[in-house]
């Protein structure tokens, strides 16, 4: 409790002394320092809590699988099928296909799920998945090209940000001479 200051007496003045009691002279840390480190603090603690969450936050897919396939001669074009694992494929997951031994890798259709076809150029295309494909589903991607060619084609599949595939067979090939086909 505050003492009672004594009623100021007529004709007196009031003076202020700037020494600090002895008190305030052992104060190593300031009122203003403490007010300051409390200010930084608190964004410190709170990038120290959002990082956990920001870790946790990465998607595994499980075991997907991309395989060639030669298909067969006359029937069904050669190219890819990608299954997916444990959980769906996400969109935006991409399978990027080169060929070579060939001008051109020809039209690529898309059957057992919804993907988009970019051209990049004759001997490469993109794959992008325009919605997610269930646990388990199987989408293929064929070419018009004909076994009866020789060519190579090379396709690499790429998860978007925030999802990994543990195990996962994330590449295939599918390679041609005028005799054999071979595929993985």
């Amino acid at each position: 409790m505050p003492e009672a200051l004594a009623p100021r007496q007529k004709g007196t003045t009031v003076s202020h002394d700037s020494t600090p009691a002895p008190l305030d002279a052992e104060r190593v840390v300031t009122r203003r320092s403490v007010a300051a480190a409390a200010a930084w603090t608190v964004p410190v603690v709170a990038v120290a809590v959002a990082t956990p969450s920001a870790a946790a936050s990465i998607i595994d897919v499980g075991a997907f699988q991309l395989v060639g396939d030669c298909g067969t001669l006359g029937i069904l074009g050669p190219g890819f099928t990608l299954t997916a694992g444990s959980a769906a494929l996400p969109v935006n997951t991409t399978v990027t296909v080169i060929g070579s031994g060939v001008a051109n890798i020809g039209v690529f259709s898309v059957t057992g799920g919804a993907a988009s076809v970019a051209v990049l150029s004759g001997t490469s295309r993109q794959i992008t998945l325009t919605a997610a494909l269930p646990a388990g589903a199987t989408i293929a991607f064929r070419t018009t090209l004909s076994i009866s060619a020789a060519f190579t084609l090379n396709a690499v599949a790429t998860l978007p940000a925030g999802y990994i595939g543990t195990g996962s067979k994330a590449s295939g090939n599918v390679s041609s001479t005028l005799v054999l086909c071979s595929d993985n």
